[in-house]
């Protein structure tokens, strides 16, 4: 048999086995229900059974009352009203009672005592962020007083922008960061794992690679114990090649500052590496240690690529990413897993989540998940939330004075005897999320309110911004709802008097 007879068969194989799977009886893991195998699913969503499509959704939190903002002073400056609050990173802040303002006010433990401050209001027409937590750990004030000082703070504002497909490729982190950096300075993209699927997709970073082999959460084989923060790792053959070069397609990405190389090696390893194309080559040698390593290097001028060869791989090593970043100002990391609920985060191993964050501390923790959970047959995902608790509980745990923040999942459409409207299911899923921030005391951003609500998917189909799948958007949609985010941000900036 020749080769493209042998080439036909393989094909019709795998989609004769395809059309199989799409005719399998609907199947659950835990308490969420698994979506379809859909052979023609980005052209052709599958149809709802019933009307719009439009389930039963569970009764959200009220808004959380405005923070009221304390400073903490000695006894005989307590008669003087704060103009600019600043809270140290470790008052603890208690609340107390309600003042005639209509909010709750928090009075720092110890010997100090609070002036209280209104806040502001929230600007019209943004989608404000809703901070559950008030005043404890875990709330937006702390990244928000980091940025207050994203110049002078020592090293950049850190965000963990962990999410689902929706973020796969850089997309809308790439903007966020764009105009963070915009606003508070800063360059380069962050954390780029080893190896990527999406290598030649993604904007913001030219990546290539060789002798790489990844692992990762959402396919087998793979441990969870050697998983890294982004829930990847790699291995590598001797000569593995891994580069970086900066990027023109949005603003402060083309240069960084440094390069930092996250590893672990039991048995050690060599790594030779070249910035800027020069002829010379900087080794270092990893000495055998049984934690996280990070390996930073720096030029003389600004980089704008970075070059490592990977040698003498001793057993045990597993590598995880390059950070390409600012000395100062703002960087976003996007952590995207294609496939991925997100409360397999809660699996990343304690001990690494400490250690990453004793090298890599972060400011703002962002989850962003939903697709691979709503469907259209299901209004209950109270088991879901309970699980992504746990995981949002896990990260804190590694990053207690760290804000957190929810973004509920965006639109999704898809057809019914009516057209193209909302599935059912993402309603009560985003009000799942809000309930769940509410009761973790966490912030929560409806992403699904501030898109249009129901049925904007469709109109960003329409006008070009997402595919015709009617769940993902691409890069020119990427940029038209980061700005959502970003707007809320610098309104929850603002009211707190920076």
């Amino acid at each position: 048999m020749n080769q493209i007879a042998r080439s036909f068969i393989f094909v019709a194989l795998v989609v004769a086995i395809l059309l199989a799977l799409h005719f399998l009886p609907k199947m659950k893991l835990g308490e969420s229900e698994l979506r379809r195998v859909n052979l023609l699913g980005d052209i052709l969503p599958e149809y709802l059974e019933d009307g719009n499509g439009l389930g039963i959704i569970p009764d959200v939190p009220e808004p959380p009352k405005p923070i009221t903002v304390v400073t903490p002073v000695s006894p005989a400056d307590s008669q003087q009203t704060a103009a600019r609050p600043v809270v140290g990173d470790n008052v603890r802040l208690q609340p107390t009672d309600t003042t005639g303002l209509g909010t709750v006010a928090y009075t720092p433990v110890g010997d100090s005592v609070a002036v209280v401050a209104p806040v502001a209001d929230q600007p019209e027409g943004v989608t404000p962020i809703l901070d559950y937590s008030q005043g404890r750990p875990g709330g937006m004030y702390y990244f928000y007083q980091q940025l207050a000082r994203a110049r002078q703070l020592g090293r950049p504002v850190r965000i963990a922008y962990y999410g689902d497909s929706f973020i796969e490729g850089d997309i809308f982190s790439q903007d966020l960061r764009e105009l963070l950096q915009d606003q508070f300075g800063g360059s380069g993209v962050g954390w780029v794992d080893c190896a990527s699927q999406v290598h030649g997709f993604r904007q913001s970073v030219s990546h290539s690679f060789s002798g790489i082999t990844e692992y990762e959460i959402v396919k087998r084989p793979f441990s969870n114990a050697n998983q890294g923060i982004a829930q990847r790792y790699f291995t590598a053959s001797d000569g593995a090649r891994i580069t970086y070069k900066g990027a023109r397609a949005r603003r402060h990405q083309n240069q960084w500052t440094k390069a930092i190389f996250y590893l672990r090696s039991d048995g050690g390893c060599r790594l030779h590496t070249t910035m800027n194309g020069s002829d010379s080559t900087v080794v270092d040698t990893i000495v055998g240690a049984p934690r996280l390593q990070a390996i930073e290097c720096r030029d003389s001028v600004p980089l704008s690529s970075v070059s490592y060869t990977l040698r003498a791989i001793g057993s045990g090593t597993l590598f995880y990413g390059v950070a390409l970043e600012p000395v100062s100002g703002v960087v976003v990391d996007n952590f995207s897993m294609r496939g991925s609920a997100g409360y397999n985060l809660s699996q990343i191993p304690a001990a690494t989540l400490a250690q990453f964050a004793a090298l890599r501390p972060y400011d703002l923790i962002v989850v962003h998940y939903g697709l691979n959970v709503a469907n259209s047959s299901q209004s209950n995902y109270s088991g879901y939330t309970r699980n992504m608790g746990q995981a949002i509980e896990h990260l804190r745990q590694a990053y207690p004075q760290t804000s957190i923040l929810v973004v509920g999942m965006p639109d999704r459409d898809q057809r019914s005897s009516n057209g193209l409207h909302t599935m059912k299911g993402v309603e009560a899923l985003i009000a799942y999320q809000q309930i769940m921030a509410s009761d973790h005391a966490v912030s929560f951003f409806n992403l699904f309110e501030a898109m249009g609500g129901r049925d904007s998917m469709k109109g960003l189909v329409e006008q070009g911004m997402a595919n015709k799948d009617y769940t993902h958007i691409n890069f020119k949609g990427g940029r038209h709802l980061a700005r959502f985010l970003f707007d809320a941000i610098m309104a929850g900036y603002h009211s707190y008097g920076f």
